[in-house]
């Protein structure tokens, strides 16, 4: 086996890294959301200190390699990443609350947390390449050979965590256990020096994963729920409506978001204010029979579309299965023959899809304000309009400003819905007494060509109609297509 440590050695600290890289975007997310900026800060940081780490790593072997120093390199790893783990919380919940814009505080976060850990990481290769090389004649192949070690391990740590880790643990257990892994590789490197803090680290982890452990069952039995799916990291919570005092119970994949939420006294009530505007479409199609939701998140609109509609059928597309199964266990969503859920993801059913509808709700979200941008583009909005029968409606949530900077991306999608639907009109759910401010805007169009009312015998429906936006636009866009959609550009204002 100890012809072997320095291999074993490579190979699991390169799936470390990769692990770490993975869920520490998890880690963020609650805080600083899932956008492409905060994959890019993370990528980057991470690049950057591994870099630091090759160059340390490497002039430290210089002054004479030992087991015992590589021991102790892979030792002080250990203890970042646990100590990264350890303050995670109050470093995100301090930048949080800093005013600091995205782009300040995904650098800032990755490079506290992530930073110190990935230079101790990269420092571990560089060092031992320069212990398995024996003579100048075998240099190349014994550095090739490492390398593509570390590489084949950070390939294996990519699926690990991608395929298994963060689908069945929670992401601060997995770093605690990859603190573990250290520990135990820091042993198997050199059993001396620095035997009590070796055990120390494996303690720390351990008490580490039970402390959380513990934590997860306290907060879920008061009825908080922190889990990880393969696609988002996902909490559960509850409390009182401030205006009415009712209790209501959110779920939540992003900072200052809510992706579905509900009247505990009665679930099919709607209680977000822009779900609301999605009943517009029995207003438009009054012989509404069959509809398609793309993004189910906790059903809330489609309970309520049901029990409204005794007679229509839905299909909903949810990219998450773990939200359809959240929403079965603490949401109220039952079996339904009028009800078919699809897991898939909405651009791709909808490239696919050869059955029609009478209307298309569209609230996909990827985290935070951010729609995925292939459910943006010219091509996706074709794909909707192919699938309509002939008085068909789309009726997209989006989030936006109607003037100013933050109204780049409504004026994009509103005019890339122009490429192909006859009629599109826009809601501003907050209405317009500052357009300037971010707030739900549900874009609808439709695929005749017959005049539209704006009114309604019902107050509530009449009232949201009067907010039909009527101004204009001031910047000069391209359509958004599947070659250029700059959604997360033009989002970046609405985040800050």
């Amino acid at each position: 086996m100890k012809k072997y440590s320095l291999e074993m050695v490579v190979f699991c600290s390169g799936a470390v890294v990769m692990i770490l890289e993975l869920v520490g975007a998890r880690i963020m997310a609650p805080y600083l959301g899932t956008s492409i900026i905060v994959w890019t800060g993370l990528i980057g940081i991470v690049l950057a200190s591994l870099s630091v780490g090759y160059a340390l790593g490497g002039r430290y072997a210089d002054r004479g390699p030992t087991m015992a120093r590589l021991s102790m390199i892979i030792l002080c790893s250990g203890f970042l990443i646990a100590l990264s783990t350890m303050i995670h919380k109050p470093v995100l919940s301090a930048l949080l609350q800093s005013g600091g814009g995205i782009y300040l505080n995904v650098i800032l976060a990755t490079t506290i947390l992530f930073g110190p850990p990935s230079v101790g990481l990269g420092m571990i290769t560089p060092y031992a390449v320069k212990m398995k090389i024996n003579n100048l004649e075998t240099s190349g192949s014994a550095v090739g050979r490492m390398y593509a070690l570390s590489t084949i391990g950070s390939i294996v740590g990519t699926f690990l965590s991608g395929f298994v880790l963060v689908a069945f643990f929670p992401s601060t257990n997995i770093l605690f256990f990859l603190a573990i892994i250290m520990a135990l590789l820091s042993l198997l490197a050199a059993v001396k020096p620095a035997v009590p803090a070796k055990l120390a680290l494996l303690v720390l982890g351990t008490v580490g994963i039970a402390a959380v452990s513990s934590m997860q069952n306290f907060a879920e039995e008061h009825g908080f729920f922190d889990v990880d799916s393969r696609y988002n990291r996902i909490q559960i919570y509850q409390g009182e409506e401030k205006n009415t005092g009712r209790i209501i119970r959110v779920i939540s994949t992003s900072p200052d978001r809510y992706q579905s939420a509900m009247y505990i006294d009665d679930p099919t009530e709607l209680t977000l204010e822009y779900t609301r505007y999605f009943r517009l479409i029995k207003h438009f199609n009054p012989d509404l029979e069959n509809a398609l939701m793309l993004g189910g998140g906790a059903f809330s609109f489609p309970r309520h579309f049901l029990k409204a509609h005794p007679h229509a059928l839905m299909d909903v597309v949810e990219i998450d299965p773990m939200f359809t199964r959240l929403a079965r266990e603490h949401f109220f969503l039952e079996d339904d023959p009028r009800l078919d859920i699809i897991h898939q993801d909405a651009r791709t059913f909808l490239n696919n899809c050869d059955k029609k509808y009478d209307a298309i709700i569209a609230d996909v979200f990827s985290g935070s304000y951010y729609i995925p941008f292939q459910m943006t583009t010219v091509e996706a909005v074709r794909e909707m309009y192919d699938i309509l029968n002939d008085n068909g409606v789309v009726a997209m949530n989006i989030i936006s400003s109607v003037e100013g900077l933050n109204s780049r991306f409504f004026q994009a999608q509103f005019i890339t819905f122009q490429e192909i639907f006859p009629q599109v009109f826009a809601f501003l759910v907050e209405g317009h007494a500052d357009p300037e401010k971010s707030q739900n805007i549900i874009i609808v169009a439709f695929k005749s060509e017959q005049p539209i009312s704006m009114n309604s015998t019902y107050p509530e429906l009449n009232s949201m109609l009067k907010n039909l936006w009527r101004g204009e636009f001031a910047y000069h866009l391209p359509v958004l297509t599947d070659n250029y959609a700059p959604v997360d550009r033009y989002l970046i204002p609405v985040i800050n």
